[in-house]
């Protein structure tokens, strides 16, 4: 639930967060700020830490072969 709440939010309040875990305000509030997310105290909303996207570009031969062909196609 916490990565779903990471993706679909920028700030969220806290009691919604609590909700959501399934925790209380105050457990929920130092589980997120843990995984650092920022607490405004003033309007008791939270400000998610977006988790970065680790992205694997993988290396097919045979799409290799393809570019290789097609670029020297084009130079000639």
């Amino acid at each position: 639930m916490f990565q779903l709440l990471q993706s679909a939010y920028s700030t969220i309040s806290i009691q919604d967060t609590a909700l959501f875990l399934g925790m209380s305000e105050e457990n929920a509030t130092n589980y997120v700020i843990q995984q650092g997310w920022i607490l405004d105290p003033a309007s008791q909303m939270l400000t998610v830490k977006k988790q970065q996207i680790v992205k694997e570009q993988k290396l097919d031969p045979s799409k290799l072969q393809n570019l290789t062909e097609y670029v020297f196609y084009l130079e000639h």
